[in-house]
């Protein structure tokens, strides 16, 4: 285990590269996951949640009572109407208070604030140079955040509290898309170059691009006022 690299982080890892080492095909199947958790040395709660993100991701496809399948990430996801639907309820949600927060962060922005997002946006790229998924969904993730944190309004922070492992998620699915994974990285730029400049205006309508260009990239569609 790297430093800072939690376990089901290195389950993800050793399980993406156990479908490489053993040229897995779509439609192949993992083993148990009782015998994922065995030989990978972790808890199946670990497990879990390193399945749930590679799923996330539409490396795989976990089927209740079935196994864990191969799935083509090109395909597009989520796969399912139910998971479809709630995928686009999260991106009207984001849609309707992310953009708002990053005009606000835009004019109440610290220089802490700053060079955190830009942090975040340094181990995004890292963790694609390094193939970790796991690692850039959470600076993704902590981008997000850090915007929260700089519009000075903790009521934001509350209200999406109770959806958060929910948009956490929903952040991972364009990564499924590899044709544009590093999109993310440019779209994070131009919000930060906008937070930076205090224009709130201009923060807020590259957050709004942001948000559906990621449902773009994750073959998500949506009802928009």
């Amino acid at each position: 285990m790297t430093q800072n690299e939690s376990a089901p982080e290195r389950a993800a890892r050793d399980i993406r590269n156990l479908i490489k080492n053993r040229a897995l095909q779509t439609g192949d199947s993992l083993p148990s996951q009782r015998i994922l958790a065995r030989d990978l040395g972790i808890s199946r709660a670990s497990l879990r949640e390193a399945l749930a993100t590679l799923e996330a991701f539409g490396q795989i496809r976990v089927q209740a009572g079935k196994g864990v399948f191969i799935t083509d990430p090109q395909d597009g996801t989520p796969r399912d109407a139910r998971s479809a639907r709630h995928a686009a309820q999260v991106y009207q949600f984001r849609l309707a208070i992310e953009p708002y927060v990053a005009g606000l962060a835009a004019q109440a922005r610290t220089n802490a604030h700053l060079s955190t997002l830009k942090d975040s946006i340094e181990k995004m790229r890292q963790a694609f140079v390094d193939d970790n998924l796991f690692q850039a969904g959470k600076a993704d993730t902590a981008f997000h955040n850090i915007l929260l944190q700089a519009a000075d309004n903790p009521l934001f922070a509350k209200a999406m509290h109770p959806t958060a492992q929910s948009i956490h998620e929903n952040q991972m699915l364009p990564f499924a898309n590899a044709a544009a994974i590093q999109a993310p990285l440019q779209e994070h730029e131009q919000v930060l170059r906008f937070v930076r400049e205090r224009n709130p205006s201009r923060a807020r309508d590259a957050m709004h691009f942001h948000v559906l260009s990621a449902a773009t990239r994750a073959n998500v569609a949506f009802l928009r006022p």
